[in-house]
């Protein structure tokens, strides 16, 4: 089964991919980062079920890119419109949705949400070992 972290690695991995010369950070840091960097914030997940043990995910992430100046906060954006569109999670491409972008206080807030079905597996219950039975006929 997909988990969450599975999906926060596979956006950060590629943002690494089509980004390399860019750090990217999945834990909110204060001080000591050298623009310009992504962070990658996790927002809440929801599930919801949908028949039997089929469930809807929907994770939604705000990525920041400092950089600077707006140009380039604008450029960015535009780009990451591109390369995250879709994302790989365990050998299966997914689409992002919801895609939109603001810049608050110089910081680029790209948001994405990857939502996908995933089904819980089911504990077998335990069987019976044996079982004698007796019985007779009237006749």
């Amino acid at each position: 089964m997909i988990t969450i972290n599975m999906v926060r690695d596979s956006v950060m991995t590629t943002l690494k991919q089509h980004f390399p010369n860019l750090n990217v950070y999945g834990e909110e840091h204060d001080q000591g980062l050298e623009e310009p960097y992504f962070y990658v914030k996790l927002l809440p997940v929801t599930q919801n079920q949908l028949l039997g043990q089929r469930y809807q995910r929907n994770h939604s992430f705000d990525i920041h890119y400092l950089a600077g100046a707006n140009e380039a906060l604008h450029d960015m954006a535009e780009q990451l419109y591109d390369k995250l569109e879709l994302i790989s999670l365990d050998g299966s491409p997914v689409r992002g949705t919801g895609m939109r972008h603001e810049i608050v206080d110089g910081v680029l807030h790209w948001f994405v949400a990857y939502n996908f079905q995933v089904m819980r597996s089911v504990e077998a219950e335990p069987l019976m070992q044996s079982m004698k039975q007796e019985g007779y006929l009237r006749g």
